[in-house]
């Protein structure tokens, strides 16, 4: 893994990442000047047996996550038949018995982040155990499908293992730039003849790819997961409309092209679709469902939604007003309910930082599994107060919002936010991210490690200035990279 400060810059190169879809590189500072999000020139490239390392590195992370998931459900008393039966009227659920009530999830939601967790798993439905009631709703199997993901990770190349930073499992941006920007700089700069060029198959991953040489085809992740959901539910079409939403208030144009992208990619995968505002999903009172409610000019009617893929936190939506009817509609399969993507469980067990205190207590006593993780606690445990140097994250937050860096009792640095406004915070044992030099001062890379439908699927590589850019923020640059360049 190596930094080139001094890589070729492409005659034109904002244009054409522009028309590619990243409308969203140039910011104005506070203190009046541009900053260009992509830049164009430095580089950074890994050998074959690095890209290896973080391909091994993300699949037993994913492995890691799910047993993890597993254990956090199961800490849930609406797990059990009894813990149904007696909250069906009154709180069954709170911090002291129930691991998603602790980290502030409320109870309404619990049954469906349950229910979608186990949705898929063929055993789910045959389980005969007389005190765990794993169906949801019993004897009616369902899909809850999940299509991406990404991993942040610490990485210094070779000699160095990849460790965990937190899992982005239900709002991953960056995607645009990671699976088409570099993609195109790679084919434009020509900079290796190494056959893999860059670590790089999102694209194909969720489009799918025609059989070659006798071998089967890879239909993607969206025909793949679609297919799954009809068996579930056959009454839906053989290529239902998915809606693709996101949040107009962010006014940057990330969201928008981020979840177009991914629109893009599903229509290129043969299905319908449309790409409308949070703001135009409804709830029809009469119809006891959620529908799609045109905006002013827009002359049809309010039309049903089957399968919605959403760029929207779900701990924003389980907290605002109507949130309760969205979780009852997903109640029971049989009625219909609709279909979101990615599922409530995205966020509640895997999305949000109280992963990492769970996969250390799982596998922290692991050497062939621990070695990808840090040392993470929550914050009012005994064990985090033993800590000199560490990153103190909150529970729920984004770019790298109210994480706070300590190094032997001292503040590193830190970046005021919104988040953690709750008082659910985790602690990580500190590993300062690598240092390289760049023309601007030292630099530090983070590695965003995707996933597409579960399997690893590439690279993108975000890259933060200074002390501060020790904590990866929206304003970091992204970087490109290659395999192999000469």
């Amino acid at each position: 893994m190596r930094r080139i400060p001094y890589g070729p810059v492409r005659d034109g190169w904002r244009l054409t990442n522009f028309s590619l879809g990243l409308t969203y590189n140039d910011t104005e500072l506070p203190d009046g000047t541009m900053h260009s999000y992509w830049q164009e020139g430095p580089y950074y490239d890994f050998t074959e047996a690095e890209i290896e390392e973080l391909e091994t590195a993300t699949t037993v992370l994913h492995a890691m996550c799910l047993e993890a998931g597993d254990w956090m459900v199961k800490q849930c008393p609406r797990l059990t038949r009894q813990g149904r039966r007696d909250g069906y009227l009154a709180s069954v659920c709170s911090p002291q018995s129930c691991f998603l009530a602790r980290i502030g999830i409320p109870e309404f939601a619990h049954e469906q982040i349950i229910r979608t967790w186990f949705d898929g798993d063929a055993e789910t439905w045959t389980h005969e155990d007389k005190d765990l009631d794993l169906r949801f709703p019993p004897q009616t199997p369902d899909y809850s499908p999940s299509v991406y993901g990404r991993f942040d990770l610490w990485y210094n190349g070779a000699g160095s293992t990849p460790r965990l930073l937190e899992f982005n499992a239900q709002t991953p941006t960056s995607l645009v730039e990671a699976a088409v920007i570099q993609w195109h700089w790679a084919d434009q700069t020509n900079l290796t003849k190494h056959p893999w060029r860059q670590w790089n198959s999102i694209h194909d991953r969720l489009v799918g790819w025609e059989a070659a040489d006798g071998e089967p085809a890879n239909p993607g992740a969206w025909r793949r997961n679609i297919a799954k959901l009809r068996e579930a539910r056959p009454w839906l079409p053989a290529k239902p409309k998915i809606f693709f939403a996101y949040e107009t208030s962010e006014t940057t144009g990330e969201d928008r092209m981020n979840v177009a992208y991914l629109m893009a990619t599903a229509e290129e995968a043969g299905f319908p679709v449309e790409l409308i505002a949070m703001s135009q999903i409804g709830w029809d009172v009469a119809g006891d469902r959620v529908v799609f409610v045109p905006g002013p000019g827009q002359d049809h009617k309010a039309e049903p939604i089957d399968v919605i893929f959403m760029l929207y936190p779900w701990e924003w939506f389980w907290n605002e007003e109507g949130g309760k009817a969205f979780f009852r509609n997903m109640a029971d399969p049989s009625k219909r309910g609709t279909v979101w993507i990615e599922p409530p469980y995205t966020a509640a067990l895997l999305g949000n930082k109280a992963l990492l205190p769970v996969l250390w207590k799982l596998f922290g006593d692991d050497p062939e599994r621990s070695k990808y993780l840090l040392p993470a606690y929550f914050a009012e445990s005994s064990s985090a107060a033993k800590l000199t140097s560490y990153a103190k994250k909150p529970v729920w937050g984004r770019e790298g919002g109210s994480v706070t860096l300590i190094k032997d009792g001292a503040v590193l640095t830190d970046n005021p936010s919104e988040y953690g406004a709750d008082g659910h915070y985790v602690v990580q044992q500190l590993l300062e991210l690598p240092s390289f030099d760049g023309l601007e001062g030292v630099v530090h890379p983070v590695i965003g490690s995707w996933l597409i439908d579960g399997e690893p699927a590439g690279m993108g590589i975000r890259e933060g200035l200074g002390t501060e850019g020790l904590v990866t923020k929206d304003q970091c640059n992204f970087l490109p990279h290659t395999i192999g360049a000469d």
